[in-house]
């Protein structure tokens, strides 16, 4: 499937690259990401899969630095410097489009050298148990995945992966998710479903 009509596919879904965001810049980063010499054939051989990742990807030579708010494209070796995970929350509430909102983001350790990280979710104050300084939390990341049913959200976290370390999480309604699954032949997930990431520990 050539780019172009993958593209099309995408914004019937509601998906649409910010100012900046070009072919040219795309596949430039399809080559570095995955070294593949004819990238744009790597992307018609792997229709959807590749592209979908790029909506979540961000570059300094986009207006806004992020390629869409929509999703996120993530590794859990990004959280390797402790203000990700403020970073990543911020963008866990702006892909939601308002319906999930962070506010007083502060990470801090204990003396045991446990880091947590204190907020506010829709007005709600949280506060999560990250690793001891120097190690990644990737039941963080899992943590999401219990919100919107204790918020009552209309829209659930999902979770994609091509079988490599970097995943893609967005967020949808039921309705939403079937329509993407059916019109990309991706299986996209609820984010928690499988065994993507340890369950917190308290």
């Amino acid at each position: 499937m050539t780019f172009e009509a993958q593209i099309k596919v995408f914004k019937t879904l509601g998906y649409e690259f910010s100012n900046g965001v070009t072919k040219d810049l795309i596949l430039r980063d399809v080559y570095e990401m995955t070294w593949e010499e004819e990238t744009e054939k790597h992307l018609e051989q792997n229709p959807y899969s590749v592209l979908y990742y790029f909506y979540g990807w961000r570059d300094s030579q986009v207006e806004g630095y992020n390629y869409t708010d929509d999703c996120i494209w993530f590794d859990l070796d990004f959280f390797d410097h402790n203000s990700q995970y403020k970073w990543f929350m911020e963008r866990m509430g702006t892909i939601t489009h308002g319906e999930i909102e962070f506010s007083e983001i502060t990470i801090e350790t204990d003396s045991e050298n446990w880091e947590w990280i204190s907020f506010k979710v829709n007005g709600q104050p949280k506060k999560w148990k990250l690793e001891k300084t120097g190690y990644i939390a990737d039941h963080f990341v899992q943590r999401f995945s219990y919100l919107p049913k204790e918020l009552n959200t209309k829209g659930k976290y999902t979770y994609y992966d091509n079988g490599g370390q970097q995943w893609v999480i967005d967020y949808a309604t039921e309705k939403e998710q079937s329509i993407f699954n059916e019109k990309t032949g991706l299986n996209r997930e609820w984010l928690g479903d499988g065994d993507h990431f340890s369950e917190p520990r308290d």
